[in-house]
């Protein structure tokens, strides 16, 4: 197996872990993900995963903070859709 070979399995097996991945979780992923790659990471995640970039920082900035919410909790308390 080539090198190249090699990365395109990566490459195709992230985008399939990544698309069963809840809201949250894929925030988290994206975000972590972007950090490993550095200074240009937010661009070359967002492409790679095809989400927007706004959705990569959110999950830098939740990464960062210390305040994760419970694993059985996926939004944020007033997140979703309001009662009218």
């Amino acid at each position: 197996m080539k090198k190249a070979d090699f990365n395109y399995d990566i490459e195709k097996y992230t985008l399939i872990f990544f698309n069963s991945l809840s809201e949250k979780n894929k925030r988290l992923f994206s975000g972590l993900e972007a950090m490993k790659v550095g200074y240009y990471g937010v661009g070359e995640i967002s492409k790679k995963l095809s989400i927007h970039k706004h959705t990569v920082r959110t999950g830098q900035k939740e990464l960062l903070s210390e305040n994760l919410s419970p694993c059985n909790q996926i939004r944020r308390k007033g997140g979703g859709r309001k009662k009218s």
